[in-house]
């Protein structure tokens, strides 16, 4: 049987990658981290391994073992554990010592180019995952005013500035203001911020980078997302279609329903 290596971090979307994997007849190899990755992964693959932040030998050690040529990124990972619990080994620090900044192309591009030295391909986060990156629409029944569609827009291109300096994906916008630029913190306390700053009413909007590598850190969202806008008291969450997951979707639009939030692809 064809086999794949999923590091499978938080959120839904390693569950979700194992199911598409194992319908089209590939075992997935879990590699789950400690303190990201849900338990309930486990209900999903045969074979999980548990490994803490920070650990590239020991990952390099059991794909070589496993027999993994193919690899695939799940699920984001909470970037301020590096400045808190992170004790990484002597590859990481290697890995680490010798980058130019931290951001997170950068540290990705590097684990990359170590795994092809080890025979391992990593492949685009979008493997097997194409029906959960919807189109342009508006999944919602509310429809945006014109006014949140220009604030759509507006926060569309200044996303998409913070996005070439891969600082983050996500903006909070209101009447044409700025309220909140998501960084290390991610894409929900950021939401949060500006719906304080902006006493509610804003209009939340995540973009890809306009050269978003496929292998990791493609925008997605999720009931979480929907969360973090009510308690914003947003009014609009806007992404692009084609380009950001969008996951458990029905959950997501029926909660939005309920509270008059609307949500749209543009």
């Amino acid at each position: 049987m064809d086999r794949i290596a999923v590091i499978a971090g938080a959120g839904e979307f390693p569950r979700l990658f194992v199911r598409e994997a194992r319908k089209r007849g590939v075992e997935p190899v879990v590699v789950a981290l400690q303190e990201e990755a849900d338990p309930a992964i486990e209900e999903e693959a045969e074979q999980v391994h548990w490994m803490p932040l920070g650990k590239v030998g020991r990952l390099l050690k059991l794909l070589s073992r496993e027999k993994v040529t193919r690899a695939v990124v799940a699920g984001k990972v909470h970037k301020v554990r590096i400045f808190r619990d992170f004790r990484p080994d002597v590859k990481t620090l290697t890995l680490l010592w010798g980058l130019r900044d931290r951001k997170d192309d950068t540290i990705m591009l590097k684990v990359a180019e170590i795994l092809a030295q080890e025979g391992i391909e990593l492949l685009p986060q979008t493997t097997y995952m194409d029906e959960y990156l919807p189109g342009a629409g508006v999944f919602t029944k509310r429809q945006p005013t014109d006014e949140e569609r220009s604030d759509v827009s507006f926060g569309a291109e200044i996303a998409r500035s913070m996005g070439e300096l891969d600082i983050g994906q996500t903006v909070v916008v209101k009447r044409g203001a700025v309220l909140a630029v998501e960084a290390i913190e991610g894409t929900d306390q950021a939401i949060r911020r500006g719906g304080s700053l902006g006493n509610g009413d804003v209009v939340v909007v995540k973009v890809a980078k306009p050269r978003q590598d496929l292998r990791f850190d493609v925008p997605a969202v999720g009931l979480d997302t929907i969360v973090a806008c009510l308690d914003a008291r947003a009014r609009v969450l806007a992404i692009e279609g084609g380009k950001t997951f969008f996951f458990q979707q029905d959950e997501a639009v029926a909660l939005a329903d309920r509270h008059n939030l609307t949500i749209l692809a543009f």
